[in-house]
């Protein structure tokens, strides 16, 4: 595994010296990381997309086609029993000092009467990555942003309500636990570019977006932007900067080291195979020039007997179990609209 990492590492690092365009896909453990050039990239095997103002870029030709029938998406979450195994773990570690927040996370089954292709053309979403017969993600979620100049920066996402709930807006902005959770990422970020930037700050803090679920109601999520700045040649260095930051800091928690040792004991309960795998982890495309990457939550993955919806959330001492059960399972959506 190891090998693998350095290896990944030294050809990002070589590609950005060379300027050779590429995409990057790693998985939340960094067991099976992988960069492609995206001259070989082989659109049949591996699509996606970034629609923002920062770097905009897909692999494919969109399908303006609607499909005949309706999205119909069904969920079987995990039983509230499983998932309270798990938060007791994490909320017991919080309890005794081990870490500050930590980000729970799990696997449900799911149906849907569309393909993963299918979902994947008609979904609306900034950053989107469908791998063929292995996964789906269609991710609001900026990782890192790196420009021309090498300002670099991260855009964390903490903190979910039900955009219909009066008052949405006010409440989750002014909620004690959710503020609490969010400046621990927003300060763990910081720390994080720390490590590859020589000046860091807080461009935005705790600014609201709202995101459309397929069924027409609607979800707010919080958001910051923390930025800094990479020495003039971070190009010949980026694969090092990036495995730098990774895991990343909103779906890990603090202090980083010891909270991923929590998830991994905890989430042995909520994942079939003990491991999130490619869910969480980040992708990214660099043009060149610059480079955009996203990490990958909303994520449908496909198994020999039917598709599971990875989601989860961040845990702190003032958590309720049930009320973070009931925010996991309300990230089980897709954006069509």
């Amino acid at each position: 595994m190891a090998e693998e990492k350095s290896h990944v590492v030294s050809e990002i690092n070589a590609f950005g010296k060379s300027r050779t365009p590429f995409i990057f896909i790693t998985d939340f453990e960094l067991a099976a990381p992988l960069v492609i050039p995206l001259h070989s990239l082989d659109s049949k095997e591996i699509r996606y997309s970034m629609n923002d103002d920062f770097l905009e870029f897909r692999n494919y030709h969109e399908d303006l086609n609607k499909p005949q029938t309706k999205l119909k998406l069904e969920r079987t979450p995990l039983s509230f029993t499983r998932f309270e195994r798990a938060f007791n773990i994490v909320w017991d570690n919080l309890k005794r000092g081990n870490s500050f927040l930590t980000n729970l996370t799990a696997e449900s089954s799911v149906f849907a009467n569309w393909d993963l292709e299918t979902v994947f053309q008609q979904c609306k979403s900034k950053y989107k990555l469908y791998w063929k017969n292995k996964f789906l993600c269609f991710s609001p979620e900026t990782f890192v942003q790196i420009d021309k100049g090498g300002k670099i920066s991260s855009f964390p996402m903490k903190g979910t309500i039900n955009a219909d709930i009066p008052k949405a807006e006010s409440i989750i902005l002014n909620d004690d636990k959710e503020k609490y959770e969010h400046t621990t990422i927003v300060d763990l970020i910081r720390n994080d570019l720390s490590k590859v930037a020589d000046k860091v700050w807080v461009e935005r803090f705790r600014y609201v977006e709202k995101i459309v679920k397929e069924d027409g109601s609607a979800l707010l999520q919080v958001s910051s932007e923390v930025c800094g700045q990479l020495k003039e040649n971070w190009r010949d260095q980026i694969g090092d900067i990036l495995f730098n930051l990774l895991p990343a800091g909103s779906i890990s928690g603090a202090p980083k080291p010891k909270t991923l040792e929590i998830i991994k004991e905890a989430e042995k309960i909520t994942f079939e195979d003990g491991r999130r795998g490619y869910y969480t982890g980040v992708f990214g495309v660099f043009d060149g020039e610059k480079l955009n990457s996203a990490v990958m939550i909303r994520f449908i993955e496909k198994k020999d007997d039917g598709l599971v919806f990875k989601s989860g959330g961040g845990i702190t001492f003032r958590s309720d179990a049930r009320k973070e059960f009931e925010e996991l399972i309300s990230k089980i959506y897709v954006p069509v609209f």
